[in-house]
């Protein structure tokens, strides 16, 4: 089972550890300072308090806090991403499954979400691991239509338009906490074929299967 996130700035116990899971500590306390404070105002003694090793030891995995700043928004877009969907199952089934999933690991770890939401949207590396995880999400939605409609721009800029209402709703939802958030994850399955739908009258490559739209409430 992957670690929690560190929510607070408490010091981890001194352990001998694998290599990689040495540095999968590390990661999981810088995301819990970064999540929390910006990058300008974490120095690097702190990020070696707060993670139980010296400053050579943190230099040893990173080459200094810059280093050490992208690894962790890196690894926090990871966890975020790492949520595949069941291929077992018909895609309907797949997205909404694979949302709901996605909602329970921002519920155990908002830290990741909230370090995501908190950089700096100026910084052309931290944008580019951004992108990245988003442009993964929109292949997961195209993977799941018929050929011809996953090669369609339009098909594209919908469900990029689409992973920004995640993304907004994602944010909310961690503030509020006001619904379960499988209520969320349906809507939200919902409302994405509601939107092929709609690009589908425009763009006759986009084919939505019949069973599909007849399963939305």
């Amino acid at each position: 089972m992957a670690p929690a996130y560190s929510e607070g700035v408490t010091s981890p116990p001194r352990t001998r550890l694998t290599v990689d899971r040495r540095r999968e500590q590390l990661l999981d306390a810088g995301v819990g300072l970064f999540a929390a404070r910006p990058y300008e105002d974490v120095s690097i003694d702190e990020i070696a308090a707060v993670c139980g090793v010296s400053r050579g030891l943190l230099y040893h995995y990173f080459g200094g806090k810059r280093d050490f700043f992208v690894a962790s928004i890196r690894h926090a877009a990871d966890r975020l991403r790492d949520v595949e969907p069941d291929p077992e199952l018909p895609p309907l089934e797949q997205l909404r499954v694979g949302l709901r999933r996605y909602f329970h690991t921002v519920a155990e770890h908002p830290g990741a979400h909230a370090a995501l939401r908190r950089v700096a949207a100026g910084d052309p590396e931290i944008a580019e691991i951004i992108e990245e995880r988003r442009q993964a999400f929109v292949e997961r939605v195209l993977a799941g239509l018929p050929r011809a409609a996953g090669e369609s721009a339009l098909a594209a800029i919908t469900a990029r338009a689409w992973i920004g209402a995640v993304e907004v709703a994602t944010l909310d939802w961690i503030e509020r906490r006001s619904v379960p958030p499988d209520a969320v994850a349906d809507v939200l399955a919902e409302a994405l074929i509601a939107a092929m739908v709609a690009a589908a009258r425009f763009d006759p490559a986009i084919e939505i299967p019949a069973e599909v739209v007849g399963s939305v409430r």
